[in-house]
């Protein structure tokens, strides 16, 4: 590059106006760098500060911002090239000559302004010799330029160290940046002037990035890692109704939990998306930790694409105000799908388990006339008396195609009182089974509970059992996926209820409810409709039966006390522990099997009331063993749910 490839034309006419001009002088002695070098840092170019030709030509009061380049000559003398910019007017030719010490050129600018002043820079740079500057194409502080000398940029010359604490900073720092002309002022006095900052001379580019990538993450969905809860967490009962059947088909079918506040849904949710993701990282061999995105709205899941291990929640929303096709392309687990949102797209790619949590439900009257039913029993809700329960969750005016495309993708888990409704993913108008848990359906266990109740309260540290809950949580969904027989938790209930049922007496036991659950499916599948249960969907002509009702020490039989006298001055018999329903060695609490029945009530359920029994006389004070059983048992239980904390 020479001084004959700059873009440069001479001045035109007399009424030629200019605000830039360039001066080149030949044959000029060498200069004293350091003593212009020092006028120059100070602003002073008068011609008593600075010897010609590197000074203005006249002394004028106009501000003029100059820069100059010295190429050496092959007679031993220099050429300046020196240029010139008045920013705030411009000036004729014949005051441009007068600052001149030659003939006065103009740049060409060739109807692009803005173009052809960064191409002069450009220019300038590629000439090379001794360049005092005002501008330059890319920021260089003289510090750095021996590193950009050296070889690489000024970042490159940095340790890992450095890095990670000026990135740091710039994190602590950005919450305090509240407007941009705050952020402008703390981006130049720390890269530009502070020299004890952690960011002093790093690029102002990347600074502003950084800031902007902060500001932007603080209002989009980030990936949740500190979540220390497995599928040992959940209810039994809820695992094998519910949770099981969605873990199984988690790589095509979405998820939707609905219900009431306080029932668990949004640790459920969390908890299956966690499971899903330890499951896909052992798949595909990432090591990093399992994780999952959560979100109110679909908008805030664009940040990052959707990826196989890290499934998305959408939690808190109302799935109402959002359009139907965002929520059938959210719940197409088998096809990677993309929703159309404010700044963008939110993308969710094929076999990412995602997972849908709203309170959106209607307590039906066929809802309420399940709350009375013996627990552990299954009922029945029809086709429509389901579709009434989810309705809200729906669009208003959603026409039935768009909600069985939806039930077709998602299996979908209702919490309604004291029962749960579990509905399978298909797009037939099946029954759907309801479960009665008791006093309230809950979905985790009473200690899970506890801790979710910790973790709300900041308090997320990990629990001393978690990595053995999430070895037994790899080899439950193993097991599953392969069609095996899933291994059980440690120390559990196997039924809830059973111990109720054992002391306190039932309704005489009918056949599993687990096994009624699955013989329903069976027959749904085959098309031929499900028994008649007692449910909100069916009802009886006939006369309920009259049942004695005795109190709690008459609930058993007494027929082998039949013909013998009893003593109440004698103290009961002791329990042996070995004949109590606790297996010490396999630390399990067992339940009566299916097929044994439940104590019964004294008589045939027509015989009339008793009218002055003598042993009625004795009700309170005759002392039943079994109670002794019932505490003893209640203590024990009380004794391994500790230790496993």
């Amino acid at each position: 590059m020479s001084v004959a490839d700059l873009p440069l034309q001479e001045l035109s006419g007399a009424n030629t106006t200019l605000k830039h001009f360039v001066d080149i002088i030949h044959d000029v002695a060498p200069p004293n760098k350091s003593d212009i070098e020092s006028a120059v840092t100070k602003g002073n170019w008068s011609p008593k500060d600075i010897p010609a030709p590197f000074c203005h030509k006249t002394d004028m009061e106009i501000n003029l911002i100059t820069q100059f380049v010295v190429l050496p000559q092959q007679n031993d003398k220099v050429t300046v090239i020196k240029h010139m910019y008045c920013h705030e007017f411009k000036l004729n030719k014949s005051t441009v000559e007068s600052l001149c010490h030659s003939e006065p050129q103009t740049l060409r600018w060739h109807g692009q302004a803005m173009n052809c002043r960064k191409a002069w820079q450009w220019f300038l740079e590629q000439l090379g010799g001794w360049q005092c500057r005002q501008y330059a194409l890319t920021h260089v502080l003289p510090h750095q330029k021996a590193a950009a000398d050296a070889g690489g940029s000024f970042m490159s010359n940095l340790t890992e160290e450095d890095v990670d604490k000026g990135f740091q900073f710039i994190a602590d720092e950005a919450p305090n940046l509240g407007s941009e002309w705050k952020k402008v002022t703390w981006i130049t006095k720390n890269v530009s002037v502070n020299r004890s900052s952690p960011i002093y001379s790093w690029p102002q580019a990347l600074v502003d990035k950084s800031l902007r990538a902060i500001q932007t993450d603080g209002v989009l969905a980030l990936p949740v890692e500190d979540f220390f809860f497995t599928l040992a967490d959940v209810d039994l009962d809820v695992l094998d109704f519910a949770v099981r059947p969605i873990i199984k088909t988690m790589k095509t079918v979405a998820a939707g939990i609905l219900g009431g506040p306080g029932s668990g849904k949004t640790p459920l949710a969390r908890i299956i998306a966690l499971c899903a993701s330890r499951y896909w990282k052992r798949e595909l061999g990432i090591s990093s930790p399992a994780s999952f995105r959560e979100a109110s709205e679909f908008d805030f899941f664009r940040g990052q694409p959707g990826r196989k291990d890290r499934p998305d929640v959408h939690d808190d929303g109302r799935l109402a105000e959002e359009p139907i096709r965002k929520m059938k392309g959210f719940t197409d687990v088998g096809c990677t799908m993309m929703t159309k949102e404010r700044w963008g797209a939110a993308k969710f790619v094929q076999g990412q388990m995602r997972v849908f949590v709203c309170n959106d439900y209607v307590f039906t009257d066929a809802l309420k006339q399940l709350q009375d039913h013996r627990s552990g029993s299954i009922s029945y809700l029809t086709h429509e008396e389901f579709l009434d329960v989810i309705a809200p969750m729906f669009p208003k005016d959603t026409e039935d195609p768009h909600k069985m495309a939806v039930l077709k993708r998602s299996n979908i888990l209702v919490s309604a009182g004291n029962c749960i409704l579990f509905r399978r993913f298909t797009q037939e108008e099946i029954t759907v089974p309801c479960l009665s848990m008791g006093a309230s359906a809950e979905f985790l266990k009473p200690s899970s509970g506890d801790r979710y109740q910790q973790y709300r309260d900041t308090n997320v540290s990990m629990h001393p059992n978690f990595q053995r809950d999430v070895q037994w949580e790899a080899d439950y969904v193993d097991a599953i996926l392969n069609g095996k027989t899933p291994p059980r938790p440690g120390i559990t209930i196997i039924n809830s209820n059973a111990i109720r049922q054992l002391f306190h007496g039932d309704t005489p036991a009918s056949k599993s409810s687990f096994a009624a659950a699955a013989s329903h499916q069976q027959l749904s599948r085959s098309g031929t409709p499900p028994p008649k249960a007692p449910s909100a969907a069916t009802s009886s002509n006939e006369p309920p039966a009259h049942i004695k009702q005795e109190p709690i020490a008459f609930n058993r039989k007494l027929s082998s006390l039949s013909g013998t006298i009893i003593d109440l001055d004698s103290p009961p018999p002791k329990v042996s522990r070995r004949n109590s329903a606790i297996d010490v060695h396999s630390g399990e609490i067992l339940a009566e099997p299916a097929h044994t029945h439940f104590a019964e009530p004294v008589g045939p359920p027509s015989e009339a009331p008793s009218q002055g029994s003598p042993m009625d006389v004795m009700e309170e004070e005759l002392h039943d063993p079994m109670d002794d059983l019932e505490k003893l048992l209640e203590e024990e239980m009380d004794r391994l749910v500790a230790a496993e904390k």
